[in-house]
């Protein structure tokens, strides 16, 4: 907890911590520092409760594996700098295993269309799950584009909406243009 203090975490956020995940602050103190180094590094404000969500994702995954998942990102063309920012975006895109993270940029980017550099300004999609979410809501969405009912999508509407406002935004306004797709 000192480390975390002494670079000005919030006492409010160590509690929340400490209450939602007591065992996480029982770590190798300094192992525990160069984690804290590498997210502030990566430009996540120690007085943000994302700080601690970003200490989390690093502190559950070894420097090789982390290298691993980072390499991935740098593989679909990511500089640094976006991997830094969707980092800071959603921490817990570093969570997610490469084959995973695979899978997803080759749909979004190679069968979807969209950029990679589009896909890193929304790094939460990587978490969701290609299977339930991503192709059902992409087979809709290409349909509704075939119809002419829509034009294009906006990937976080699109991929990253809850299930209730993806229906309310999608399917309950275009049920009488398109029957056929429900």
């Amino acid at each position: 907890m000192n480390v975390l203090r002494g670079i000005g975490v919030p006492e409010s956020n160590i509690l929340t911590l400490l209450n939602r995940q007591p065992r996480s602050l029982l770590y190798d103190p300094v192992r525990l520092k160069e984690i804290v180094e590498e997210v502030k590094r990566m430009g996540i404000g120690s007085s943000r409760m994302k700080f601690l969500v970003a200490v989390q994702a690093f502190r559950s995954m070894s420097k090789s594996t982390l290298e691993k998942k980072i390499d991935v990102y740098r593989r679909w063309g990511w500089s640094d700098q976006e991997i830094n920012e969707a980092f800071g975006r959603y921490p817990l895109c570093m969570t997610v295993s490469e084959e995973k993270t695979m899978a997803i940029m080759d749909f979004l980017v190679n069968k979807m269309g969209y950029s990679s550099t589009l896909v890193a300004k929304e790094p939460c999609l990587v978490t969701r799950s290609l299977e339930k979410r991503i192709i059902p809501r992409a087979v809709f969405a290409r349909e509704l584009i075939s119809q002419g009912l829509v034009n294009e999508f906006k990937l976080s509407t699109l991929f990253d909406t809850s299930e209730k406002v993806f229906i309310r935004m999608y399917i309950d306004r275009f049920v009488n243009k398109a029957p056929e797709l429900l």
